[in-house]
């Protein structure tokens, strides 16, 4: 019985340390990628080895993802 108490009370001090460890790392997620914008808060589009825009990201359904907008809300112009 006090086999039984000990293997018990170890996984649930296994589990409470693992879920404290999972709650900070939930509650701090890493920082975005290094995106440069420009001054209006649109992100600046990467380009190709060409110097051209490379076309926008396919979201999961595999059309191109809307647009990105600005510190206003208002969707940033399409890459020239």
């Amino acid at each position: 019985m006090k086999l039984r108490t000990a293997i018990v009370f170890s996984f649930a001090a296994l589990m409470g340390a693992s879920l404290i460890g999972a709650g900070s790392a939930a509650a701090n997620p890493p920082a975005p990628g290094n995106v440069q914008v420009d001054g209006n808060g649109c992100p600046i589009p990467p380009r190709g080895l060409d110097g051209k825009p490379l076309p926008p990201p396919a979201g999961p359904d595999g059309r191109p993802l809307p647009p990105p907008s600005d510190y206003n809300g208002n969707p940033c112009p399409r890459p020239q």
